[in-house]
């Protein structure tokens, strides 16, 4: 099982954040243990969506995320 996080931990609000910014709050994600296999799944495929839509690192190359249900 790993940590599966949200907002991402590739994303200034997730769960690096604190890394970036001292006056973030620390624990400020959710998460949840997933299978090692489905995180790794989920971390390709946020990172192929990062590729295509040629987001890079940087406060004005924002995106903001649906979760549908």
């Amino acid at each position: 099982m790993e940590r599966d996080e949200y907002p991402f931990a590739t994303t200034h609000e997730g769960a690096a954040e604190f890394d970036r910014n001292l006056d973030a709050r620390r624990v400020n994600v959710s998460v949840k243990p997933i299978p090692k296999g489905d995180n790794g799944a989920g971390g390709n495929i946020l990172l192929s969506f990062y590729a295509k839509n040629r987001i890079i690192d940087g406060l004005e190359d924002g995106f903001i995320m649906k979760i549908v249900f």
